[in-house]
């Protein structure tokens, strides 16, 4: 498959090829210092000046563009840095491999990219270490390629066993070229990537488009087409005819331009086959017409766009991708461990809630939740655990928690940076507040922490004071944003670790489970002495020896309501003239008070 660059490729290596001649090319050569030589190198201003000499450029400016081209697209690199660019100074830079030119190859994988940075990895060498991208690089690709990463540390391990049989220069040449390469292909952020090609662009500029597709463009070809033939036609008759017949000839001709007219018009949208006849038997037949707009090639049969699109699948099929299985897989894990904090799916204060909290007030008649909450303090450590743990969670959980910022706040003071939270904290409140108290803030947070004479100092590096002050020459809510970032991944990357193997998150997190257990014990033995309604307590076993009164009498067992109520509505007669209430009180069942009665 040809690349969409070709042409220029081409062009830019004939002239790297006439640089590499020996007689009046770019003079190149090995410097040697006290310890060391630098093999195989020229300065910027050798290649300036060659650009000068055998180019056709105006200036000193349309040379050194012409090198920042070369160097953009990896034929010329810098020895020692990372930057694809020329200075027109005595900076050494060294002429890429044709092997790594970017016409012999395609966008490489990334598993090339894992090999090459593994093998980085494994060579002792101070100028070899892998920069903080890379590193970034090497992580990213370590997780999407988990499932065969031994695969690609024995192949990064077997090209470092070739690398180490090689010359101690040629190895060092070598390794600058292979920087090089990824350099071009996955270049530093910031830096723009000249062999990225979009394949949404691709499949628009090279899809062929017939004339079914675009009308308009469809009629005004037919049009020039038919206009063609009949004046070609008009000279044959008049050539054959002589002057015999003009009339006629004219009349043929008028009725041949309204006879194409008219299937013009009548042809339906999409056709594309016209035909028509004259009265002079003056006819014509249109094959197919193929149109071409800008940024549509030519294309003559459906097989050539049926094959471009195979092959455009074919190589996007051939990418690496992450596979859904393995994205199913993580959004399980991360289900499965955050449910633990959703209410809906694991009920407060349940025995499928491990925090073993306060229940849900909105769903039951306590709201000793909300008010657990509302009396938290982190001096006296009364923060539940199901809080404690989302701070855990993330960073951000714990910035967006009053009580958490706070605790953070504490930590950071004790290890002199807390300027760090309260800088990021004014930041953000300068993003929300309202119009006429924005110079106001930014003052304030300007004096306070960026000012070189600040109260309050913040830790950001040169690049980012730059942006900041270019920012304050025109103030809004967002001139501190980049100074905001930065503070916010150190704290996130540095202070949040330390905070949470800190004492003080460790006491509170103890503190926590005591009290949380002492709770749980205590409704556990509340919940076993529930007592039974009075009307169903029972009688005390000395009524059981209690003697008959009026002809009842007492069995083993304590009489109950029952036996009584059944008795008395019998009929049953009482002797001695003892009233009802006293049987009762005999028997040991005061539980009502009947009227006496008397027989």
């Amino acid at each position: 498959m040809v690349h969409p660059n070709q042409i220029v490729y081409r062009k830019m290596e004939s002239l790297i090829n006439q640089m590499l001649n020996n007689d009046d090319g770019v003079p190149i050569k090995t410097v040697k210092s006290f310890l060391s030589k630098i093999p195989s190198v020229f300065t910027g201003q050798d290649i300036v000046a060659w650009i000068l000499r055998n180019v056709e450029v105006a200036d000193l400016g349309d040379a050194l563009h012409l090198a920042h081209l070369l160097a953009s697209h990896g034929y010329i690199f810098q020895i020692d840095d990372h930057v694809l660019t020329v200075k027109n100074d005595g900076t050494f830079y060294r002429f890429q491999t044709p092997y790594f030119w970017p016409s012999n190859c395609w966008e490489p994988e990334n598993t090339d990219y894992a090999v090459y940075l593994c093998k980085r990895t494994m060579q002792n060498k101070a100028h070899l270490e892998l920069e903080d991208f890379e590193a970034e690089n090497l992580a990213k690709l370590q997780k999407m390629f988990s499932r065969k990463w031994e695969f690609v540390f024995m192949q990064a391990e077997a090209q470092y066993k070739v690398d180490k049989k090689r010359d101690r220069l040629e190895r060092q040449i070598l390794d600058s070229q292979e920087r090089a390469f990824w350099d071009v292909h996955r270049p530093v952020p910031g830096c723009v990537n000249t062999t990225e090609v979009d394949f949404r662009k691709l499949s628009r500029s090279g899809r062929p488009k017939y004339s079914a597709s675009n009308n308009s463009v469809h009629a005004a070809t037919c049009d020039a087409d038919c206009r063609t033939h009949h004046q070609h036609m008009l000279r044959c008759a008049m050539m054959d005819g002589g002057s015999s017949a003009p009339h006629a000839t004219v009349a043929a001709s008028a009725a041949a331009a309204s006879n194409a007219s008219g299937n013009d018009a009548s042809r339906p949208s999409g056709s594309g086959d016209s035909a028509g006849t004259s009265g002079g038997g003056l006819g014509y037949r249109s094959s197919k017409v193929y149109h071409q707009r800008p940024g549509l090639r030519r294309c003559t049969q459906m097989s050539d766009s049926l094959k471009y699109e195979i092959n455009t699948l074919q190589n996007r099929l051939a990418k690496n991708v992450l596979k859904t299985s393995k994205v199913i897989e993580n959004y399980l894990q991360y289900y499965d461990h955050r449910r633990v904090f959703d209410a809906f799916l694991v009920q407060l204060g349940s025995t499928l809630d491990p925090f073993q909290g306060q229940p849900n007030p909105w769903i039951s008649d306590t709201v000793d939740f909300w008010q657990h909450d509302r009396m938290c303090d982190s001096n006296t450590g009364d923060i539940s655990t199901r809080r404690l743990k989302l701070w855990e969670e993330s960073f951000e959980e714990l910035l967006s928690d009053i009580l958490g910022r706070e605790t953070l706040q504490k930590f950071l003071d004790k290890e002199y940076s807390g300027e760090n939270l309260r800088f990021w904290w004014e930041v953000q409140k300068l993003r929300k507040c309202s119009c006429r108290m924005v110079p106001v803030l930014v003052t304030e947070i300007y004096n306070e922490f960026i000012d070189t004479n600040a109260t309050s100092p913040v830790n950001i590096d040169c690049k980012v004071m730059e942006i900041t002050e270019e920012n304050l020459t025109n103030p809004n809510r967002w001139s501190f944003d980049e100074a905001a970032d930065h503070i916010f991944c150190l704290m996130k990357n540095d202070s949040y670790q330390r905070f949470l193997r800190s004492d003080i998150y460790r006491d509170l997190v103890n503190l926590s489970r005591k009290k949380s257990s002492l709770a749980a014990l205590i409704s556990r033995k509340t919940s076993r002495k529930t007592p039974l309604p009075r009307s169903f307590k029972s009688v005390s076993p000395g009524a059981a020896a209690a003697p008959s009164v009026g002809g009842i009498a007492n069995s083993a067992s304590t009489p109950s309501t029952t036996s009584f109520f059944a008795h008395h509505n019998s009929g049953g007669s009482n002797s001695g003239g003892t009233s009802p209430n006293a049987m009762i009180g005999n028997t040991g069942l005061g539980l009502l008070q009947l009227p006496s009665t008397s027989h």
